[in-house]
């Protein structure tokens, strides 16, 4: 039995090592080569059928894919990953009830990480998108400051990496200089359950090499950019970096950080805490006229590092290797570079600036935590029955909080265009206040069926909404015009403040929001599509009310179309955004009728199909 074990053990480890290599025959052998011997236990059956599955659904096999995993839950009934795996290709083979159920029960197993997925999949099943966050239009997209998302100069280049453990697989971003601690550390948050494990690269060669240092992850990086035939580090032209996470038997067994690296970092805090205790003594502020350069704490990192390769008399296309280097070489290099090159103090004022930035971005957290009680409030007055004048004292209170806060972001770091979205988001709350426009939160269903539960939820949001309207006046519509004006031009003024580059950005189709993978390059959203976005939904949201108040609401609408299309928002999600208005049955010929769907000639691809992987290169 041992013997066998070791055996089947052994294939395991051959077919998962083929897939890393994504010799998905050579993996699929090894692994049927262990399903022979009889002594194999149930959740291996489940695992190997599993990862089969997984040849499949990379071969875009979706068919095959589910089979695989209906044998892995023939096997073990309450499979998590195997039910995931296989509502994956129910969606892609667009079965979105059997991919819905698939995902319920998942859920109802523990899994969280399914709720985004299962709402989306309701959608599909629906046959329209869900709203955004505290907005019935497009999705609410979140803006960042324009050192984030302007000129290439500026703009933080961020790499992405897919990380698989046995049949999991999960997508992130990393920043150039992160440490081996940081890394580690974010690839145990992705995977809490997973135990302790290593963490491979597979290398040009196809072997996996184990990562135990930054000096090894800058390497891989670099082979990364190297594959791509590009010159330079440069965010879009770095094809993702695949880690895979191999278990091993106690925390004894993994790496640990560097003594070097530790040092390192140990001595930038230094740095730092001495830049902190600097500040305090400086003017409070600096003459918002004339903001500092915004650099991100990647390129500062990586000028660091060119910086040192200097000091060391180092081949500049070739990473610090601490070891061939030597400690005290290296330490010496350092120290001479801080204490007497003019350069090292302008990185460090750099690394200063950065953090200003996230301190505000923490502000602006501060001011959503108020944002959000002022919401709560309005919600539970909604549900209560009670008029919006009853809560406006308490409601008003928590928004000059959240203003005030958001106020402090801006006076702190100018830059940080989330505060002038969240301001305009709470200006939008104000308009729905004064209108007496409260919505009831809806529960979700318990109904067993998923076409059942979908319609119940409808019904249920519908009825909310309808007993919204009903509360709304022509006077008290009027009212909210006012704090809609302020909306739309605090929106107007983050635009203004976007870089010169953001601004002259010629903007793309998007991807549709169903077929946008987070950390995926190609489904970021440029800031400015996205404040187009913000500014459309705020324009949609003000139809709704003045529709309510029985004003004119066709031209708000109108305007909010004509942002989303400039914001080169997916006609898919247009329209159904448009669908989810309240007043969708009366505004027909701005929807539009829906498109008919083309099939192409049996053995010809479709035309559109072609035309989308063209454009995708």
């Amino acid at each position: 039995m041992a013997a066998a074990q070791k055996t089947i053990s052994s294939l395991k480890e051959e077919g998962s090592r083929a897939f890393a290599m994504k010799d998905y025959a050579k993996a699929n052998a090894a692994w049927d080569e262990a399903l022979k011997f009889p002594e194999i236990s149930a959740s291996d059956v489940a695992l190997i059928h599993n990862n089969k599955a997984a040849c499949f659904m990379v071969k875009k096999q979706y068919k095959e894919a589910v089979e695989e995993c209906s044998v892995a839950l023939k096997s073990q009934p309450e499979y998590v990953k195997a039910l995931v795996r296989r509502a994956k290709a129910f969606e892609q083979m667009k079965k979105y009830k059997d991919a819905l159920v698939d995902l319920q029960k998942a859920s109802s197993l523990g899994h969280e990480d399914t709720k985004i997925a299962e709402q989306r999949v309701k959608s599909l099943l629906a046959g329209k998108k869900p709203a955004g966050m505290g907005s019935r239009g497009l999705g609410g997209r979140r803006a960042v400051a324009p050192s984030q998302a302007g000129a290439a100069g500026n703009r933080q280049v961020t790499i992405p990496v897919k990380l698989t453990i046995e049949s999991d697989t999960r997508a992130f971003q990393l920043t150039p200089g992160i440490t081996y601690s940081e890394l580690m550390e974010h690839a145990k948050q992705l995977f809490p359950k997973a135990g302790p494990f290593v963490l491979k690269v597979l290398d040009k060669e196809g072997d996996l090499i184990t990562i135990a240092s930054r000096s090894d992850i800058n390497r891989a990086i670099q082979e990364s950019v190297d594959a791509a035939g590009a010159t330079k580090l440069q965010q879009g032209n770095i094809p993702a970096i695949r880690l895979h996470g191999i278990k091993v038997a106690s925390e004894n067994d993994v790496p640990k950080a560097p003594e070097e690296e530790t040092k390192y970092m140990k001595q930038m805090l230094e740095q730092l805490q001495k830049m902190q205790m600097q500040s305090k003594k400086a003017p409070p502020q600096q003459a918002q006229n004339e903001p500092a350069p915004q650099i991100q704490v990647d390129e500062w990192i990586l000028a660091f590092v060119e910086l040192l390769k200097e000091h060391c008399n180092l081949d500049p296309d070739r990473p610090i290797e601490a070891q061939e280097i030597g400690n005290e070489t290296l330490s010496s290099a350092f120290q001479a570079m801080m204490h007497n090159d003019p350069k090292a103090n302008e990185l460090l004022d750099a690394a200063y600036d950065k953090f200003q930035e996230q301190a505000s971005l923490g502000m602006v957290c501060q001011a959503q935590v108020f944002d959000a009680k002022a919401t709560i409030l309005m919600q539970k007055a909604a549900a209560d029955g009670v008029h919006a004048s009853e809560i406006s004292k308490d409601v008003d209170e928590l928004f000059k909080k959240a203003h005030a806060k958001a106020d402090e972001a801006l006076a702190y770091c100018p830059s940080v265009l989330d505060a002038y979205v969240l301001k305009s988001q709470m200006q939008q709350s104000k308009a729905k206040l004064a209108a007496n426009y409260l919505v009831e939160t809806v529960k979700p269903s318990e109904e067993g069926d998923p076409d059942a539960r979908i319609a119940a939820d409808e019904a249920a949001s519908k009825t909310a909404i309808a007993k919204a309207f009903e509360r709304v006046s022509q006077d008290s519509a009027k009212s909210a015009d006012g704090y809609m004006e302020e909306s739309f031009a605090l929106l107007q003024t983050a635009m203004d403040k976007m870089p010169e580059e953001e601004k002259k950005r010629e903007l793309k189709k998007l991807k549709p929001m169903a077929e946008q993978i987070p950390g995926d390059p190609d489904s970021e959203t440029p800031l400015k599509a996205t404040l187009l976005i913000n500014l459309g939904n705020a324009h949609y949201e003000h139809s709704i009310l003045r529709a309510a108040g029985k004003l004119d609401w066709r031209s708000s609408i109108q305007k909010a179309q004509d942002l989303f299309k400039e914001a080169g928002a997916a006609d898919v999600d247009i329209r159904n955004a448009l669908k989810g208005h309240p007043m969708a049955e009366e505004m027909k010929d701005i929807i539009g009728p829906d498109p008919e769907e083309k099939k192409a000639p049996k053995g010809l691809p479709a035309l559109s199909q072609s035309k989308k992987k063209k454009s995708g290169k």
